[in-house]
């Protein structure tokens, strides 16, 4: 198998993933409110939810008055996000859609048809991010923003082990409530060349603080994370052009 070639599939662990990720501290009490602090103001917009999973950003974002369009590559996954959103009152106002999509291949959708872009805890599973934001770039209307949560690289090079920091590394984790999951460590070197290169700026980056809820529930992994923050969010902008050269 070539280099970059491994697709680590969601339907293996959807089920287990689906039922456990709302209550699951390092999602619920640690990434989400990082992200949901981050996110700019989405009612009346047009959104893309890049790697939906079972649901929850764009359940949230709808609720925020927000239309969105969610994709996953997981066809498990984006049943159970379907799910969910038939549930809530944008169903009725078909103020979303949801549909099988890997961010590995081109988004179907035209030119400028978003105001902003959603990527949460998914860029890490591909080997190059660049033709994923090169896409999304396309997508964005002028000024548009892509919010994402990533692994800590540091973290990961921790955790890991790795000889080589600024080699992007194809890695085996297991998570104990789910199970395998594959996924790529790279270097924050990378992640911000990346975005340079698709023609993204920064307009912030945060590393996600333990909530008073979650060190309540996981008090030692709590002070770890003071010492070591295990995932980055970042918020960038689609340059306009000429932009870089102002």
């Amino acid at each position: 198998m070539k280099p970059g070639s491994e697709r680590f599939s969601y339907d293996s662990i959807a089920a287990e993933y689906a039922s456990k990720v709302d209550s699951a501290p390092y999602n619920a009490l640690y990434e989400r409110p990082a992200m949901l602090s981050l996110l700019p103001s989405v009612e009346g917009e047009r959104i893309l939810d890049a790697g939906c999973g079972s649901g929850w950003y764009a359940e949230q974002m709808v609720g925020r008055g927000a239309l969105v369009d969610a994709v996953d590559a997981s066809p498990a996954m984006a049943d159970y996000a379907r799910q969910r959103l038939e549930h809530t009152a944008a169903a009725e106002a078909g103020r979303f859609t949801v549909q099988v999509s890997d961010l590995r291949d081109p988004l179907q959708f035209e030119d400028n048809r978003f105001s902003g872009a959603l990527s949460a805890l998914v860029l890490h599973y591909l080997s190059d991010w660049r033709p994923a934001l090169r896409e999304i770039h396309r997508v964005l209307r002028p000024g548009g923003w892509l919010l994402f949560s990533t692994h800590h690289p540091a973290a990961d090079a921790a955790h890991f082990s790795t000889h080589d920091y600024f080699r992007t590394e194809h890695v085996t984790d297991h998570w104990d409530w789910v199970g395998e999951v594959q996924f790529y460590r790279r270097s924050l070197t990378e992640i911000f060349a990346s975005l340079r290169d698709s023609s993204f700026v920064i307009d912030t980056v945060a590393e996600p603080v333990p909530t008073p809820g979650f060190m309540a529930a996981e008090p030692e992994a709590g002070e770890r994370l003071m010492r070591q923050p295990e995932f980055l969010a970042v918020l960038a902008r689609k340059s306009l052009p000429g932009a870089e050269n102002a």
